[in-house]
């Protein structure tokens, strides 16, 4: 199955209903008897075990009611049989009462979405009877406590579902979900998934997805046309479309790991589907030429082919696993069940199209090279900076401070949500335990630890940000509204607060730097932080994360330079943070982190004087697991010990990161030895 994939063009039609195959091909014998659940494994979830398994049956719609638009290829009559026993009382595979047995209605959404788009195949055919028990079961979405979020739109689709077959619904559950996002809305595009400081992949895969398919169908259907929201929701698609870019990778297609929900992978690239299916850039031409469908089709195939390139991500039965790069149960949410992964299918939306559309034809619409992006990119409705290295291949990552996830069950809300980078190359981690920074890993963060008992430096409990407060871009002229183009673009950054305890403040700014001498622009950024301590606190500045594993397989982690192979970690210690610095050149890329000035001193003197700060340059080797695009890692760290006072401490980074590698180019290494000054504009904000 894999082998199938990792040979697959994905140039055509065709080529992309045998991936679809591939992916859902796998399930069938995880079947029930009665066709209603699919169990893949034995993890568990926060619902129960009936849940999960509807949970299996369910999502694999997402990719299957697409093909069925204009495919029979699909055994639809196993689909039917499973929707008719799953609500019916008697049945032994009933799924329950939504209202009262599980109040989680993701479940609901794929069978309302799969009777809009194909009643001719899932609905038409039932008997009456089997069809009045899936109305009665779906109706009763309108009844479910539903949280303040994406969800509202959940019974959008199901009453759009309902309604599409002349069946029981309600337009004032589907108005009033849709209403509810307006709350959220941002302008430009951009919505927060629900009244919180998340604006994250929920906002393209759920509520832009959401709102493009009703008003594509709606559109189709006189008695349920909605000119006005349909008209809305495709001008905020358009406008949104060319931020959504910055998230891509413009030359492997891989995108940002950020935020919640990671192992529902390919969905990241639903967006474009949905795009293309409401006909935004047909019907909406005047704001869509940014992104045109060619651009849409191009990154979206790019993602998809990135995915489908990495067999590690299925299981050994060719089921998708729980995890991002490979299965990994440590970057779970609570909500995932083995039947999880599929919302990924939401990428397959494209299929819905004819075969005679032009979205199909290499000639009509062939898939755009990669767009040279504008970098760096700020958008302040996300708290982001988008940057992509003008390097050959591209690093593209992003500089983050003020998105959050404050509800009790989130998993590694801080790692997810709050870091001060993620990247497309090198992604992100989380921890795998409690103690110490091997299992903390703090990458593209800073961490703070008080266990002064402990005299090896490595300190025993760790703290990272979890809300960053009073977060804000930052640009270097007060002229610069809004950012213009070319040089006056770099100067722009994020700065925010972290209360880590209650006597000690942190203020970190995030700054992209511009290219240099020997550096490209986005090899290097810099962080800026200003601490101030009422008690004795270890830091650790944590860089990129990097594979640990050496390019000719002899050994699973670096510890030494290899010449031959240009490859190792490289550190340098001393008392002088100027020269203070740690590096890992691996299979995946070369990262290091350096001390520009680490300094005691006042804001002035810090910023003109070499630092004092007695710094030590480390490299972790990270727990197995900790990264959610590398089973083993290595992380280049900055670590120093600061004793209590009322006077700030400056301790200012650069951070460094070079995507691929080649041993024939030397070129990274003069970028690295390069000399990092601190920009003049900077100094005056910091003043």
């Amino acid at each position: 199955m894999t082998s199938s994939l990792l040979s697959n063009p994905l140039s055509t039609r065709a080529d992309v209903e045998s991936a679809l195959n591939a992916i859902l091909s796998p399930l069938d014998r995880h079947l029930s008897p009665g066709h209603a659940r699919v169990s893949i494994g034995h993890t568990a979830a926060h619902f129960d075990d009936i849940a999960v398994q509807l949970e299996g049956y369910a999502r694999r719609l997402w990719g299957a009611a697409p093909f069925g638009v204009e495919s029979d290829s699909i055994d639809w009559s196993s689909y039917r049989t499973g929707l008719a026993n799953g609500t019916n009382p008697s049945h032994p595979e009933f799924w329950g009462n939504p209202a009262k047995d599980f109040p989680d209605q993701r479940l609901m959404v794929p069978i309302g979405f799969a009777i809009a788009l194909i009643p001719d195949k899932i609905w038409y055919p039932l008997s009456n009877a089997a069809k009045r028990n899936v109305e009665t079961w779906l109706l009763q979405i309108n009844e479910c406590v539903c949280a303040d979020n994406n969800w509202h739109l959940f019974r959008v689709l199901v009453n759009l579902g309902l309604a599409r077959v002349g069946a029981q619904h309600s337009l004032d559950a589907m108005h009033d979900g849709l209403d509810k996002a307006e709350e959220w809305y941002l302008g430009d595009g951009w919505y927060s998934d629900g009244v919180r400081a998340q604006r994250d992949y929920y906002v393209t895969f759920a509520i832009h997805y959401y709102c493009l398919i009703y008003a594509q169908i709606t559109s189709t259907i006189p008695e349920l046309r909605d000119s006005e929201r349909a008209e809305r929701y495709r001008t905020r698609a358009a406008q949104i479309a060319p931020d959504i870019l910055h998230y891509f990778d413009p030359d492997t297609g891989a995108c940002i790991p950020f935020g919640r929900s990671l192992t529902y992978r390919f969905a990241c690239a639903a967006f474009w589907g949905a795009m293309v299916f409401a006909e935004v850039g047909s019907n909406h031409p005047e704001s869509a030429n940014t992104v045109s469908t060619a651009v849409a089709k191009g990154v979206w195939l790019r993602h998809l082919k990135w995915w489908f390139q990495r067999p590690e991500i299925f299981n050994g039965d060719g089921t998708l696993s729980i995890g991002w790069a490979y299965p990994n149960l440590m970057m779970a949410e609570s909500y995932n069940s083995p039947g999880s992964p599929y919302w990924a299918l939401k990428a397959f939306l494209p299929l819905a199209l004819p075969q005679g559309h032009p979205f199909w034809s290499n000639d009509d619409t062939p898939a755009a090279p990669p767009p040279k992006l504008p970098s760096p990119h700020p958008v302040p409705h996300a708290y982001s900076i988008f940057i992509h290295s003008r390097r050959s291949p591209s690093h593209t990552y992003v500089l983050a401070s003020g998105q959050a996830a404050t509800f009790a069950s989130m998993r590694h809300p801080g790692e997810k949500y709050s870091k001060l980078s993620y990247s497309a190359t090198f992604g992100f981690s989380v921890p795998v335990g409690a103690y110490g920074l091997e299992q903390i890993v703090p990458d593209c963060t800073l961490a703070l630890s008080d266990d002064v008992d402990v005299k090896d430096g490595n300190g025993c409990h760790w703290r990272v940000r979890r809300v960053a407060k009073d977060a804000k871009l930052i640009r270097g002229s007060p002229s610069l509204e809004p950012i213009g183009h070319g040089k006056e673009r770099l100067q722009v950054g994020m700065v925010a607060t972290w209360d880590a305890w209650k006597d000690v403040d942190v203020k970190t700014w995030i700054i992209p730097m511009p290219a240099g001498e020997a550096s490209f622009e986005g090899d290097w950024h810099l962080r800026v932080h200003r601490i101030v301590t009422g008690r004795t606190i270890w830091t650790c500045d944590g860089g990129f994360s990097v594979s640990g594993v050496k390019s000719d397989g002899s050994r699973r982690r670096l510890v030494a330079w290899d010449d031959v192979l240009d490859e190792g970690v490289l550190s340098s210690q001393s008392s002088e943070t100027t020269s203070s610095s740690a590096l890992v050149r691996s299979i995946d890329g070369t990262t290091g982190i350096r001390a520009i000035r680490w300094s005691p001193k006042p804001t002035e003197a810090a910023l003109d004087a070499t630092g004092q700060l007695p710094v030590e340059a480390r490299i972790i080797n990270c727990a197995p697991d900790s990264n959610i695009m590398f089973p083993k890692s290595l992380l280049p760290t900055l670590n120093t010990e600061l004793s209590p006072r009322a006077e700030p401490y400056w301790l200012i980074s650069g951070v460094f990161a070079v995507a691929g590698h080649s041993a024939d180019d030397r070129s990274w290494r003069r970028a690295w030895e390069e000399e990092l000054p601190i920009p003049d504009w900077l100094r005056q904000v910091l003043k």
